[in-house]
């Protein structure tokens, strides 16, 4: 009877636990079926100068979670031909941070900028290099370093006879992980002060966070601030060399 009673519940697990993951196996398919089908009507609308279709689907899909360098891409290009400038350059600046070796991305990233006469902020090179891979990338790249490093130290201390080839691997090693770690440094410091796009026109920087207080600059739709602090319903913002506040209703995060 106590061995009836194991079978039953061993089957019993095996058997629930296939019919919990075959919805789940079967949802992916569905899933992508589906996003296929949304991104190809959106494309096809877009062809017929159907934009507000057209950004409708793209945007269902950033709000299903597919926040993909190609979706994002396509919607910038929808936003930019239907004259909303901010918008464009938004989605554009979103695309670059997953792929920011694209060629396209940075071309009409560029040209978006260039329609709204703003200037993309300029980077130092050590910094431009760092965030010319993502911040995926140079996850995976710090987690093989870290495994390689771990492995050539291991051979150094294990076998001693093969430290002519462990020696010079875990330096490497160390170099490569090191870097990777610069890179997510730099990645941690954009989200610590992340970029917003400024989405109305002729927006006037602050002073302080008042309405009467002293107008120092006037920025365009489309231009890319970073973000250094919020009080209220206030973004104190920098932009090119200039540092105070902006309504945070105007400007849309980068993210």
């Amino acid at each position: 009877m106590k061995n009836w009673g194991i079978r039953f519940l061993s089957f019993f697990i095996l058997h629930s636990s296939f019919f919990i993951a075959a919805p789940a196996a079967l949802a992916a398919p569905q899933d992508e079926a589906r996003f296929e089908r949304t991104f190809a009507d959106a494309a096809r609308t877009y062809d017929e100068n159907r934009l507000a279709d057209a950004i409708a689907g793209w945007e269902s899909l950033v709000d299903e979670g597919q926040k993909l360098p190609e979706v994002l891409f396509n919607l910038g290009n929808a936003h930019y031909r239907n004259g909303n400038l901010g918008k464009a350059i938004l989605a554009y600046r979103q695309a670059q941070r997953l792929a920011p070796r694209d060629p396209d991305i940075r071309a009409n990233l560029g040209f978006a900028a260039q329609s709204a006469g703003i200037a993309l902020p300029v980077r130092k090179p050590l910094a431009a290099l760092l965030l010319d891979a993502s911040r995926e990338e140079w996850l995976a790249s710090g987690s093989a370093g870290f495994w390689l490093l771990s492995l050539s130290l291991a051979t150094w201390i294990l076998w001693p006879r093969f430290r002519f080839i462990s020696r010079p691997a875990a330096a490497v090693s160390a170099a490569w992980l090191l870097l990777a770690l610069a890179g997510l440094w730099m990645h941690r410091d954009l989200r610590r002060t992340p970029e917003g796009v400024v989405m109305v026109r002729d927006q006037m920087v602050r002073s302080s966070p008042l309405e009467t207080s002293t107008p120092l600059l006037a920025v365009p739709e489309g231009a890319i601030v970073r973000k250094l602090d919020e009080r209220g319903n206030w973004l104190e913002i920098r932009y090119d060399a200039t540092r105070g506040w902006l309504p945070a209703d105007v400007v849309s995060p980068v993210l």
